[in-house]
Protein backbone atom coordinates (compact mmCIF):
# COMPACT_ATOMS: atom_id res chain seq x y z
CA UNK A 1 0.00 0.00 0.00
CA UNK A 2 1.28 3.48 -1.12
CA UNK A 3 -0.21 5.01 2.20
CA UNK A 4 -1.79 8.05 0.51
CA UNK A 5 -5.65 7.61 -0.95
CA UNK A 6 -6.99 9.33 -3.92
CA UNK A 7 -10.84 9.52 -3.90
CA UNK A 8 -11.47 10.07 -7.69
CA UNK A 9 -13.53 12.59 -8.44
CA UNK A 10 -15.56 13.98 -11.44
CA UNK A 11 -14.32 16.75 -13.71
CA UNK A 12 -16.95 18.93 -13.22
CA UNK A 13 -17.05 18.22 -9.37
CA UNK A 14 -17.47 22.02 -8.67
CA UNK A 15 -21.68 21.82 -10.24
CA UNK A 16 -22.56 19.50 -7.34
CA UNK A 17 -23.11 22.21 -4.96
CA UNK A 18 -24.45 26.05 -5.74
CA UNK A 19 -21.30 27.35 -3.31
CA UNK A 20 -18.46 25.46 -5.74
CA UNK A 21 -20.18 26.98 -9.12
CA UNK A 22 -19.72 30.46 -7.26
CA UNK A 23 -16.67 29.74 -6.02
CA UNK A 24 -15.33 28.72 -10.15
CA UNK A 25 -16.82 31.92 -11.19
CA UNK A 26 -15.10 33.89 -9.13
CA UNK A 27 -12.09 32.29 -9.33
CA UNK A 28 -12.89 32.35 -13.66
CA UNK A 29 -13.21 36.28 -13.11
CA UNK A 30 -9.35 36.78 -12.21
CA UNK A 31 -8.82 36.12 -15.60
CA UNK A 32 -10.53 38.92 -17.34
CA UNK A 33 -9.49 41.30 -14.28
CA UNK A 34 -5.67 40.10 -15.40
CA UNK A 35 -6.46 40.09 -18.85
CA UNK A 36 -7.46 43.88 -18.87
CA UNK A 37 -4.05 44.71 -16.98
CA UNK A 38 -2.24 43.47 -19.67
CA UNK A 39 -3.95 45.72 -21.75
CA UNK A 40 -3.34 48.55 -19.11
CA UNK A 41 0.23 47.40 -19.45
CA UNK A 42 -0.02 47.80 -23.36
CA UNK A 43 -1.43 51.12 -22.51
CA UNK A 44 1.22 52.57 -20.79
CA UNK A 45 4.24 51.15 -23.02
CA UNK A 46 1.82 52.95 -25.97
CA UNK A 47 2.05 55.73 -24.20
CA UNK A 48 5.99 56.06 -23.28
CA UNK A 49 6.23 55.51 -27.60
CA UNK A 50 4.96 58.69 -28.19
CA UNK A 51 1.69 60.83 -28.93
CA UNK A 52 1.23 58.79 -32.33
CA UNK A 53 1.70 55.30 -30.97
CA UNK A 54 -0.86 56.10 -28.21
CA UNK A 55 -3.38 57.81 -30.22
CA UNK A 56 -3.09 54.79 -32.26
CA UNK A 57 -3.80 52.76 -29.74
CA UNK A 58 -6.69 54.70 -27.95
CA UNK A 59 -8.40 54.32 -32.06
CA UNK A 60 -7.64 50.44 -31.79
CA UNK A 61 -9.45 50.51 -27.79
CA UNK A 62 -12.65 52.69 -29.21
CA UNK A 63 -13.64 49.57 -31.83
CA UNK A 64 -17.07 47.60 -30.49
CA UNK A 65 -15.30 44.47 -29.83
CA UNK A 66 -12.84 46.52 -27.45
CA UNK A 67 -15.70 48.31 -26.04
CA UNK A 68 -17.45 44.31 -25.37
CA UNK A 69 -14.34 43.59 -23.68
CA UNK A 70 -13.89 46.68 -21.21
CA UNK A 71 -17.87 46.23 -19.98
CA UNK A 72 -16.96 42.27 -19.59
CA UNK A 73 -13.52 43.17 -17.23
CA UNK A 74 -15.56 45.67 -15.58
CA UNK A 75 -18.63 43.10 -14.81
CA UNK A 76 -16.03 40.65 -13.86
CA UNK A 77 -13.98 42.67 -11.64
CA UNK A 78 -17.10 44.27 -9.78
CA UNK A 79 -17.97 40.51 -9.11
CA UNK A 80 -14.96 39.49 -8.19
CA UNK A 81 -14.49 42.47 -5.46
CA UNK A 82 -17.94 41.94 -4.01
CA UNK A 83 -17.47 38.02 -3.86
CA UNK A 84 -14.14 38.93 -1.84
CA UNK A 85 -15.50 41.51 0.23
CA UNK A 86 -17.91 38.61 1.50
CA UNK A 87 -15.32 36.26 1.69
CA UNK A 88 -13.02 38.07 3.89
CA UNK A 89 -14.80 38.30 7.41
CA UNK A 90 -15.37 34.66 7.24
CA UNK A 91 -11.19 34.25 7.25
CA UNK A 92 -10.33 37.23 9.46
CA UNK A 93 -13.36 37.94 11.98
CA UNK A 94 -13.31 41.47 13.34
CA UNK A 95 -13.64 41.64 16.93
CA UNK A 96 -14.48 45.29 19.24
CA UNK A 97 -13.54 44.27 22.31
CA UNK A 98 -15.02 40.33 23.36
CA UNK A 99 -17.69 41.05 20.66
CA UNK A 100 -17.53 40.11 17.05
CA UNK A 101 -18.06 42.13 14.15
CA UNK A 102 -21.20 40.49 11.97
CA UNK A 103 -20.30 39.80 8.99
CA UNK A 104 -21.80 42.01 6.86
CA UNK A 105 -21.12 44.52 8.62
CA UNK A 106 -17.43 43.78 8.77
CA UNK A 107 -17.76 43.17 4.74
CA UNK A 108 -19.15 46.98 4.47
CA UNK A 109 -16.53 48.54 7.55
CA UNK A 110 -13.38 46.18 5.48
CA UNK A 111 -14.54 46.16 1.78
CA UNK A 112 -17.49 48.33 0.46
CA UNK A 113 -16.88 51.84 2.33
CA UNK A 114 -13.44 52.21 1.31
CA UNK A 115 -14.30 50.86 -2.27
CA UNK A 116 -16.79 53.61 -2.34
CA UNK A 117 -14.81 56.21 -0.63
CA UNK A 118 -11.95 55.55 -3.11
CA UNK A 119 -14.67 55.85 -6.08
CA UNK A 120 -16.06 58.99 -5.10
CA UNK A 121 -12.40 60.76 -4.12
CA UNK A 122 -11.98 59.91 -8.02
CA UNK A 123 -15.04 60.40 -9.64
CA UNK A 124 -14.33 63.93 -7.87
CA UNK A 125 -11.06 64.30 -8.88
CA UNK A 126 -12.02 63.76 -12.32
CA UNK A 127 -15.18 65.52 -12.49
CA UNK A 128 -13.82 68.98 -11.12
Amino acid sequence: MSGQFHRPHAWAWFLERPGYVRFMVRELTSFFVAGYLIVLLVTLGRLGGGEAAFAEWLSALSGPGWMLAHVVALIAAVWHSITWFAAVPQAMPVYLGEKKLPAPLAAVVMGYGPWLTVTAGIVWWVLR
